[in-house]
């Protein structure tokens, strides 16, 4: 018989309470009972494995994160188990067999599976989805010639993981051994709003809260990331300031590698760079292209398949990135930066146009157009910026109205700040 959801947190309320009280026994009795009727939480068994610790039962807390880790490597869960690993090597870095695990773990990730087994991680309904007609039965599948050739595919054990599954199996080592493991109490404030970013962060297992403070005082959410999530990239790579907040809002595993031993990395092995800025370069567009105006009327399918046509430029301060009088080549999108617009007047010399930031774009009036570039434009702070080509866009506006439409109102109030800035000049 099931029990009640009011049972099950009256016991979660009296093991946290003992463990506020520091009554160990009381918490590990609480949590044992709670696994036990929760086989499948492996939070739960995390947390038997903290008190263990706490209670100075290292060996026994050691043999409960393996369990953990054991359990995460059948479901197909790669980061976590990887977190646990690491974590178990760091309370006992000779503890026997441990780096065999990870390099099992490493190899898994491109190991064949047999017809007919089922890809771990995957709920029932969806592996048998995946592996024939719907209305089959997994058991009695009839192999055709189609499904034959889709079985005899190399598949991954582990599902497709951000960044973990394009590394060859060197790069992957390499980079897990640079990765530091922690465990952060609920309520930790692990990267601060307006702080400078020199790290980046795995959720091995818990769940992270991101939110910004308003000028009012007031915490505003904006996401809550499960286990296995990224976050932190952005200030990481761009070197900026944090954007937002994050807070773990319970009992926390975590995964950080810091922006040296990632950059000795990336030196070493061309393959680790270039997986990180294509990890990068979609993170950062994907938000880009769900929050400029412009990109508002894509649906979903669209902004993702139009990810791959975008180039990614980092440019120095000072550097010319549009000269003007030269033909338009490319919508530019401003991720991470600030450039100038100027122009040279023939009776009043140089004119500042514009300065824009994170979010805006420019280049778009010489497409729409179909003339020369108008104006210079040219980086004042170190600059991240995304480039579409001419064709692509052009054939973008020509299949959305409301992008031509948006551009239309752009490109009016541009001319009309540029003629301001004409006649204001002395």
């Amino acid at each position: 018989m099931a029990i009640k959801a009011e049972e099950l947190t009256k016991i979660k309320d009296r093991g946290a309470r003992a463990l506020t009280k520091g009554n160990y026994e009381k918490a590990l009795e609480a949590f044992q009972e709670l696994a036990k009727l929760q086989p499948k939480d492996m939070r739960l068994k995390m947390k038997i494995g903290d008190i263990l610790g706490k209670m100075k039962r290292k060996d026994e807390a050691l043999k409960q994160y393996e369990e953990v880790a054991e359990e995460y490597s059948k479901e197909g869960f790669l980061i976590q188990a990887v977190s646990v690993y690491k974590l178990i090597l760091q309370l006992d870095p000779k503890r026997p067999g441990m780096a065999a695990k990870l390099q099992e773990l490493n190899e898994s990730r491109s190991k064949p599976l047999l017809p007919g087994l089922r890809r771990p991680g995957l709920k029932p309904a969806a592996a048998a989805a995946a592996a024939a007609p719907a209305e089959a039965e997994e058991a009695e599948v009839e192999l055709t010639e189609e499904v034959q050739e889709e079985a005899a595919r190399p598949r991954l054990q582990f599902p497709e993981t951000p960044l973990f599954s394009a590394l060859g199996s060197e790069e992957f080592a390499k980079v897990v051994a640079k990765f530091q493991v922690g465990q952060i109490p609920k309520g930790t404030v692990v990267i601060k709003e307006g702080t400078r970013g020199d790290a980046f962060f795995v959720l091995g297992s818990g769940e992270v809260r991101v939110y910004r403070t308003l000028p009012s005082g007031r915490k505003v959410t904006l996401a809550r990331l499960p286990e296995g999530a990224f976050f932190g990239e952005m200030a990481f790579f761009t070197n900026a300031v944090r954007t937002a907040s994050v807070e773990t809002t319970v009992d926390t595993t975590l995964l950080r590698i810091n922006r040296k031993d990632l950059g000795a990395l990336m030196d070493q092995y061309p393959n680790v760079q270039e997986v990180i800025r294509n990890f990068f370069k979609q993170r950062a567009l994907d938000t880009l292209l769900k929050t400029v105006p412009l990109f508002a009327s894509l649906e979903p399918e669209e902004r993702q398949a139009l990810i791959p046509k975008f180039e990614m430029e980092e440019v120095e301060p000072g550097t010319l990135i549009v000269e003007e009088g030269s033909a338009p080549d490319y919508l530019y999108l401003i991720f991470q930066g600030e450039v100038e617009v100027s122009t040279l007047h023939e009776e009043k010399g140089p004119i500042k146009l514009a300065t824009l930031k994170n979010s805006d774009y420019f280049g778009e009036i010489s497409i729409i157009q179909n003339r020369p570039h108008t104006a210079d434009v040219t980086a004042s702070k170190k600059t991240f910026l995304f480039k579409l080509s001419r064709k692509v866009f052009s054939e973008l506006i020509q299949i959305h109205s409301a992008m031509l439409e948006e551009i239309s109102r752009t490109v009016d109030d541009r001319l009309k700040n540029t003629l301001d800035s004409i006649l204001d000049k002395k």
